[in-house]
């Protein structure tokens, strides 16, 4: 566990970058990606390895192998009972994983779950690509201004997004986002960035959020200590301002569902409190007294209840 770091939180958000230089960001990003060539390939990758004890729909899900110019990463399909079908984006949480959801699946949605930058395969993690302290670099990444942080991590899901669109299956326009921790800051993030083509975003105990907040404190926020340590201070916290659900607030005109745990100890009910202060349209907060950090029962049946509202 990381202790938190004491410093000016005033001086730290000073250093964000301004809402026109988000909403500038955030069209020249969606810009490159509509300029990448993206192919996406279903694999033969059977996620089921037994006969039995496992839930039906596992049976006819299928990895999709998304092939960039320059790298390969892999996204996990849940089609819908019938097509064309509204289509639901899951993004995962700091650990990478690929995780399914049978129970939304089964309420009528396609499902495409994204695993950018090349970090969990059809056959498991790949380690080789992990810091020495066993996390994912992106954040880091992000926080010294190098390749891999999460502009590229944004990039391939946009560039995921598109292809599945494309497919006869899809209902183009019917898009939503969803995601626990990194997974709903970051589907947040791709709400600020697509605007209007998404109906509604699901973001439980999200992370990138409210980042001067934290303390760079806990087992997310304080991936950034070293960083911290060793980047001039106004870059540090300008380049995070870029990817701070925060500075995406005033972009986030489509219906938000937020929560947070009373017992998480790594993004904190308060960061998430201020965020849905701050969001300018119709938005749910749901605090939830016992809950600590993962994607629980409680958030399923929260995200099914919006997405049946608005998705």
């Amino acid at each position: 566990m990381y202790e938190a770091i004491c410093y000016d939180r005033d001086a730290a958000f000073s250093c964000y970058p301004s809402e026109n230089s988000i909403d500038a960001w955030c069209d020249a990003l969606l810009a490159k990606s509509r300029e990448i060539s993206v192919s996406g390939t279903f694999t033969d990758d059977m996620p089921v390895r037994h006969c039995f004890g496992n839930g039906p729909n596992a049976l006819i899900n299928k990895f999709i192998r998304f092939d960039m110019p320059d790298h390969t990463f892999y996204g996990y399909w849940q089609p819908a009972m019938k097509e064309p079908a509204p289509l639901l984006i899951n993004l995962p949480g700091y650990g990478g994983y690929i995780s399914m959801h049978p129970q939304i699946n089964d309420d009528g949605y396609h499902i495409l779950h994204i695993s950018p930058l090349g970090y969990v395969t059809p056959s498991g993690s790949r380690e080789e690509l992990l810091m020495d302290d066993g996390n994912w670099p992106v954040l880091d990444r992000t926080a010294r201004g190098l390749p891999g942080g999460y502009e590229d991590w944004l990039l391939d899901c946009l560039a995921a997004i598109h292809w599945i669109q494309r497919q006869l299956c899809v209902l183009p326009d019917r898009l939503s986002l969803f995601g626990t921790s990194q997974g709903g800051g970051a589907s947040l993030l791709l709400a600020s960035i697509l605007g209007g083509q998404v109906r509604c975003v699901c973001a439980d105990l999200p992370f990138l959020t409210a980042f001067p907040l934290s303390g760079l404190s806990g087992n997310a926020y304080g991936i950034l200590q070293k960083a911290y340590g060793e980047v001039p201070s106004a870059q540090f916290w300008n380049r995070l301002g870029y990817i701070d659900t925060f500075s995406h607030a005033h972009r986030l005109r489509q219906p938000v569902m937020l929560s947070a745990g009373g017992q998480d100890d790594v993004c904190s009910p308060a960061s998430v409190e201020a965020l849905f202060q701050k969001l300018p349209g119709t938005r749910q907060y749901t605090y939830l007294e016992h809950n600590v950090h993962t994607h629980s029962r409680q958030s399923m049946y929260l995200f099914r209840s919006w997405l049946a509202l608005y998705a």
